[in-house]
Order: C-alpha cells, then sequence, then structure tokens
C-alpha cells in the first residue's frame, strides 16, 4: 500500500488529470491514490478484491452518488475496459507485464503507472535491456521513468524498489498488424539463445510463410539485433 502522500499526489500530477478526464485506474485498494485523483476528475476502478470494494463503497459513497466513482469488482485481466482518457494506476506488480499488454490495446492520452523498478527499467530501455515487452513497447508508445520510489513509501515495506512511468501511445504505428508482430517478437524471444536466421524460417514455416532473413542478422541473436529490423521482416508479410 502506498502511504506517502507527497508520492501520490505527484502522480496525479504527473498524470495531468483535468474535470474532462475520466481516469481508468485498476488496483484501487483502499483508494488513498482514489482520493486525489477525485478531486480533479471521474474515476472508474477496477478491484477484484471484495473487501476492499466494501471498504471503498463506504469510503467513497458520495463520489459515487454522485456519479464520479465507478467502481467494478472484477479481474482487470478477464473483463473488457471501459472507455476511458487517461490510466493512472499503482497497478499489482505481478500482473505487470499482462496489463500492460490490454492496456496497449486500448484508446487512451495517457498513463501514470507505478510498477516494480526492474520492470520499468526493462520496459522503457529496450536498448539496455533487450527484452519482448519493451521492443512491442517501443512501437506502441513512448515510455519513460518519472522517478524511482523507495521500498520506505509502502506499508508493508517492499523488497523492491518502486518507479512511476509515463507511458504515451504514438499517433501513427509504424506496425502494420499488431497481433502478427507480437506473437512475431514473443515467439524470437523465447528462442534467444539461437541465432536469428535458424528462429525467424521457424517461425515463417509454423506460420505458413516464407520469409528472406537479411543476411546481416541471420547469425546474430536478438539482443543484437536494432528492433527496427524485426519490424520491417514483419511489415514485409503483409
Amino acid at each position: 500500500m502506498l502511504l506517502d502522500t507527497r508520492i501520490l499526489k505527484r502522480i496525479v500530477d504527473y498524470a495531468e488529470v483535468s474535470e474532462e478526464d475520466t481516469v481508468l485506474e485498476v488496483g484501487c485498494g483502499t483508494g488513498n491514490l482514489t482520493e486525489y485523483l477525485l478531486e480533479r476528475c471521474k474515476v472508474i476502478g477496477i478491484e477484484v478484491d471484495r473487501e476492499m470494494v466494501k471498504h471503498l463503497k463506504v469510503r467513497f459513497k458520495d463520489k459515487i452518488d454522485e456519479g464520479k466513482f465507478e467502481l467494478i469488482q472484477a479481474n482487470a485481466l478477464k473483463i473488457e475496459f471501459p472507455s476511458f482518457t487517461k490510466f493512472v494506476s499503482n497497478i499489482p506488480y505481478k500482473i505487470s507485464s499482462p496489463l500492460t499488454f490490454k492496456l496497449f490495446n486500448h484508446d487512451f492520452e495517457l498513463a501514470v503507472v507505478m510498477y516494480q523498478r526492474e520492470f520499468a527499467e526493462r520496459l522503457c530501455k529496450p536498448e539496455v535491456h533487450p527484452n519482448k515487452l519493451g521492443i512491442i513497447a517501443k512501437m506502441y508508445c513512448k515510455a519513460e521513468i518519472l522517478e524511482i520510489v523507495k521500498s520506505s513509501a509502502f506499508k508493508p515495506r517492499p523488497k523492491v524498489e518502486s518507479a512511476i512511468v509515463k507511458i504515451v501511445p504514438k499517433a501513427e504505428l509504424k506496425v502494420k498488424n499488431r497481433r502478427l508482430f507480437e506473437d512475431f517478437v514473443k515467439f524470437i524471444f523465447s528462442r534467444r539463445r539461437k541465432k536469428l536466421g535458424k528462429v525467424i524460417e521457424e517461425w515463417g514455416k509454423l506460420n505458413g510463410v516464407g520469409i528472406e532473413v537479411p543476411s546481416e542478422i541471420r547469425d546474430k541473436r536478438v539482443e543484437e539485433v536494432n528492433f527496427r529490423v524485426l519490424v520491417d521482416i514483419v511489415n514485409e508479410l503483409l
């Protein structure tokens, strides 16, 4: 649970929320972040824990009655997201990857998310820490770490540091087919110890397509290749 009020306020400031916004918050918990968001905008909260939902309904009864706070008891990974303009959340770290992939498939203006620091660095710096999520994210958005949050800001105190990340979707995607591109990247990273030539050809056979692998990357591994080369390979199939 994030208790540091200074950090909670900064998260809301980073998101630049206004009265015109509808913010989606996943993992409301006791409502510490929710409270500051509700001071500025409408909030749709998704919380899976029944006891937390009961608590939130009591704490924010007036906001619910006013229509400023809509609370959904559900697993955020299993429901269709409602329409929203911004995503602002201190999410459960164990669902960071699938929730971020899901977020990429929705239209929004901006997201400010608290992640575990290690995950945030992989998401925001795929050139330094090559990984499938970071490379996919690079094509969909601009992601940057705004600040590192010490474990002392939480109770109970976690064993890891956290990071606040700002995500801004790219206006024009260079990926022609998201599903195909994501499948391709996930596949080659699942075989990252092998040389790309054989891995890409194997993926092509599984998908019933012949792929001309550029000679300059045939003997390289995925960590050694500029991610834009991977995008070009998939785009040329379409």
